[in-house]
Order: structure tokens, then sequence, then C-alpha cells
């Protein structure tokens, strides 16, 4: 099946998928975190609790080895969810070996702890769009990864409410990652033109990203005006736009009606 990676369709997927959607998708005060934990290992406290890390470090290790080595197609990081708890257990070790390791150990732990909850809940209620920092937040995740990661027909709902704000707009062309049901416009809009058209335009990043047929990537040469979360962008392309774009793609420019 077709796989996406930072900009990159192909037939099959990448053994390094996983890894690298756990590095921009997981906060990066836990990823301090983890990297915190590594470095009390290697003080008397860290090193009395090797044993029971174990048992942890297996089961995560095995899921994402066996998850990692199914290449026939890469598309959602809720395959490696299993992992996670025993991830999350090995990087609250500079916790449990606060009481013997050194004082700066606890403060920092505590303040790397707080910028990954922060940073999770300052795009509540989006949680599944999240991507941490080093990417841009989830403003630049669909560079990196589209479908499930990103956008799962969620902010349906956050489109109704801005088409219920904005009655003076009517969608000349709606382009979503699912069917689009009929509670959110009252007449299904058609899918955006294959060709830069001016109009208003509602469409989720997973079809921005894709290619023919379904996919619309013209509209990566466009500002969205607004955004329905953080998975749907609504764009007003006017007649100047469109021909800026033409002539980009090298593609015949519109007539002035």
């Amino acid at each position: 099946m077709w796989s996406y990676l930072r900009g990159e369709w192909r037939l099959g997927g990448w053994w390094y998928y996983y890894l690298y959607a756990m590095a921009i998708k997981i906060p990066l005060g836990t990823w301090a975190l983890v990297l915190l934990a590594a470095l009390t290992s290697l003080t008397a406290a860290g090193r009395r609790l090797w044993r029971t890390e174990v048992y942890l470090l297996i089961p995560a290790l095995a899921v994402l080895a066996l998850v990692s080595s199914q290449t026939g197609f890469n598309h959602h990081i809720r395959y490696v969810l299993p992992a996670f708890p025993y991830l999350f257990i090995l990087a609250s070790k500079p916790f449990a070996a606060s009481t013997s390791a050194p004082r700066l150990i606890l403060p920092l732990a505590c303040v790397l702890l707080t910028w990954s909850v922060a940073s999770s809940l300052m795009i509540y209620p989006h949680s599944m769009s999240y991507f941490n920092e080093s990417v841009g937040g989830p403003r630049g995740g669909h560079a990196h990864l589209v479908s499930s990661n990103i956008d799962f027909a969620q902010d349906l709902i956050y489109l109704r409410k801005w088409l219920d704000r904005h009655p003076e707009v009517t969608p000349q062309g709606i382009a979503l990652f699912c069917d689009l049901p009929s509670a959110v416009v009252e007449s299904t809009a058609p899918a955006p033109p294959a060709k830069p058209q001016p109009g208003w335009y509602a469409v989720s990043v997973d079809r921005i990203r894709q290619g023919p047929p379904n996919g619309r990537p013209y509209f990566l040469h466009f500002k969205p005006v607004a955004m329905a979360g953080y998975s749907i962008y609504i764009y007003h392309v006017t007649p100047d736009e469109a021909n800026r774009v033409r002539r980009q793609l090298s593609l015949p420019e519109l007539k002035e009606a």
C-alpha cells in the first residue's frame, strides 16, 4: 500500500517510520525525561534499578521491533501505542531515584514534566493533531505525517461551526479525509477542481498532501484564511491568486470574466 513520510509517497514503507513518528509526535519534554532517566542510570541509585527496568524495556522494544518489521505499509502511530506505558514508567526513573541521586535531578525532572504536559495541553482539544516543537507543532506536522496521525475527520464539527459563523461563505469545493456527512453542509459540495480555480474551499491536510486523483496538492501554494482544528484548512482563492499558482505550475491562466 502507499505510505507517506516527510513529503514522499511510496509503495511500501520504511523500517524507521515508527521511530520517526514517535520522535515528532511525543512531546520533547517527555523525550528529555527519557534522556534524563538514561543519565540517572549512571548514578549509584540508578544502577540499583536496572534489573527491574529490563522487564519494562523488553516488551517495549518487542512491540516496536514487531511493528517496524511490517513494512508493507506505514500509516498509523497508534500501532506502537502498546509500547508507551512501559516507556513512560522508564521515563519516571529520575523521580524514583531522586532521594539518593544528585540534588539537581528532581527539580530538572519536574521542569521537564511540566514542559511535556504544557506542550500537550496547549493544543487541547485537538490532541490527535499534536506534533512537538521540532517540526513546528501541529501546523507543520502534515509535512511529515498524514492519515490518522493528524486527521481522522475529528474536526468536522469545527468546520460546521466555522461555516455557521460565516453564512456568506458557500464553499465551491470540499475535500476531506472521509465522506462528507450532510450535517456539515446543507448541500454536499463537490471536490475542489483538479486545477486552481477561484472560490472558497475546505480541504483536509491529508488531501492536500496526496497526489491525484484524490489529492489537491496545489493548495500547498496558497495560504489558508482559516482552519477548522488543525486538520482542515479553509482557503479563499481569488482570480489573481489562482493565476499566480497556475503560472508556477505551467498551466494556462484563467481568462477574465
